[in-house]
């Protein structure tokens, strides 16, 4: 899971290599591969889990019934209708920043703000709780 960069607006974020899939308390970053470039194609998560358990709950909604309770799939199923079975595969993931379990709210706030995928990217979309 690493290899991924994002840079739009001068902005850019390298992946440090020693992130895995084993992974906890992190926030971690997709890319839409289908979309381009731009703020469209972004998603920043977090997770107390490991990251691979986190990138399973993801996995397990893109289906008809639960597409709703992630934004990757809302995504998926609104941009790319005829690629929505592709799932998690239609996009680039990895983790980009390990930290205190108290500080993931407000680690996740900054990098969604930093690359405004909260008004322009996948952060916007809206899911059921």
């Amino acid at each position: 899971s690493s290899g991924i960069n994002a840079e739009y607006g001068g902005k850019s974020i390298t992946v440090p290599a020693k992130y895995t899939c084993a992974t906890s308390n992190c926030i971690y970053m997709a890319q839409c591969k289908l979309c381009g470039q731009g703020e469209e194609n972004t998603y920043f998560g977090q997770t107390m889990q490991r990251f691979n358990s986190r990138l399973n709950g993801h996995r397990s909604h893109f289906n008809e019934t639960d597409y709703m309770k992630s934004a990757l799939s809302v995504h998926a199923k609104e941009k790319h209708p005829g690629q929505f079975n592709m799932g998690l595969k239609m996009y680039r993931m990895a983790v980009i920043r390990e930290c205190q379990p108290q500080a993931l709210n407000r680690e996740e706030f900054r990098h969604t703000e930093r690359f405004r995928t909260n008004c322009m990217g996948i952060n916007r979309c809206r899911v059921e709780r």
